[in-house]
Order: C-alpha cells, then structure tokens, then sequence
C-alpha cells in the first residue's frame, strides 16, 4: 500500500476529478488542513472516501488570522488521528513578533499532541532549529513533511525519533537525495503535497508516490516493493494507537 502523509486534495485544484484522483492507485492519503474552513473540509472529505485521512492545524503562513480561528481549531483535533498542518514558516513571515506568535501556536499543538498521543506532521521553511528544540520537550512522534533542510539536521531529527518525509519533487532535488542516502529506512515517509512539490511544473497528485518510491529505492539500493512496505510499517509507528484503522474512515461519528 502507498503511503501520503501530507496532501491537500480539499483544493479547487481536484474538484473536476477527485474521485478519480482518489481511486487510481491503492493509497492512504493524510489531508492536511491549513486553517479552520480547510480543517472542516479534511474532515468532511475523510467521510466520503475511505482512504483518506483527516489531519487538522494551522497553517504558520496564516498567523495574523490565527487568533479568530485556533480555539476551533484545536477543539477539531479531538475528533482526528494527526495534527496538521503545523508549524513554523520564516520564509514568507520576516516579522520577528509574528515569528514568536508562531512559535508560541506551535506548542500549543505540540502540548496537545503529547496530551492526546496523536502525532504531528510539521511544515518547516527557515524555522527548523527552534522546530528541533521544540519538540525535544514534548514526547509525542512526528514527521517533518517535505524535508529540506541538511543532513545534520535530518539526523538530529531521528535522533529525537522523528521521521521526514519526502515529495517527488526529489526527483528534481539533488539536495533532498544526499539526505535520504543519508539516513536509516526507518525513518523515511512519502508524501506528495499535491498539488504541489511535484516531479515537474504540473498538477502533483497523490499516486506520484509511486515516483518517490521508486526514486528513493534506486539511491537506497533496495527494491521498491521492500521499500514500500518499509514505509507502511514507518507510517504504522507514526500513527501510534491510531495505526489499526489505517485505511477505514478515522474520525468520530
């Protein structure tokens, strides 16, 4: 089975053909909300498709609306399995007070998922130090999606018992293929992002895992149906408690 950990198939991009997006491959997909509307959707959608996974959080892009929105959106965190999307973003936020209010949103996802025992897939973009530290004091699992930054830091991540997870756009990415040749199996995930971070300009979709998964085989020399069950298996430990309904609709009823 194929694994998405982060995607965000509630977008206008896939409304023509989601259904199809959805049923072309045998694939669990986690749809991460961005804020309170996208979050509602992710649940909503999770309802309708079986294979889809509904994750909830707030976007670090979106901080200045953040306080109109993020007590409704922690209380939608009882009725999922994963926290996202979530996070720290110092690539389009420069400014240092909104920096901090970042950080200070991000722990109180982090508290919640140690409370709860659900865990985080963390968006990083310039922040990933504090991220690290952060997260040493918390015992809750975690995945950073999209996986950009160095070695060192990829292994201080697994040192901590992290996972990172990578798009197809390593296909494109030499950077992102040094870090996975890197690192132990047992800490890698796939992703797609869709529809975005694709192996080209276009449209990203979900079964584009399939790409990651053959990409990463070929520079972990292993073969890919290993590799695929490797991540499955990564995926199951990162759901924790959650790991036994991977595959049937997750949230309450």
């Amino acid at each position: 089975m194929l694994i998405d950990v982060h995607a965000h198939i509630d977008v206008k991009e896939f409304d023509r053909d989601r259904d199809a997006i959805l049923s072309d491959c045998d694939i669990i997909v986690v749809n991460a909300g961005v804020d309170l509307n996208t979050d509602l959707e992710s649940v909503r959608l999770s309802r309708r498709y079986n294979n889809v996974i509904p994750a909830v959080g707030f976007h670090p892009e979106f901080i200045e609306k953040v306080d109109s929105e993020i007590e409704n959106v922690l209380r939608l965190i009882d009725d999922v399995p994963i926290i996202s999307e979530v996070g720290l973003d110092y690539f389009w936020i420069k400014d240092e007070t909104l920096r901090r209010r970042q950080r200070e949103v991000l722990a109180k996802f982090m508290s919640l998922a140690e409370t709860q025992g659900k865990p985080l897939v963390i968006h990083s973009r310039g922040g990933l130090r504090e991220i690290i530290d952060m997260v040493s004091s918390y015992k809750t699992r975690f995945a950073i999606h999209g996986y950009e930054g160095s070695v060192r830091d990829a292994l201080k991540i697994v040192d901590l018992g992290g996972f990172l997870s990578f798009p197809p756009i390593i296909l494109r990415d030499k950077g992102r293929l040094n870090v996975v040749f890197n690192l132990p199996e047992d800490s890698i995930l796939t992703e797609t992002d869709s529809p975005f971070m694709g192996p080209d300009r276009t449209r990203n979709v979900p079964c584009n895992v399939n790409l990651t998964l053959r990409k990463i085989a070929e520079v972990k020399r292993i073969e890919k149906e290993e590799l695929e069950k490797k991540i499955e298996s990564n995926f199951k430990r990162l759901l924790g408690p959650y790991s036994s309904l991977v595959g049937a609709n997750l949230t309450k009823r």
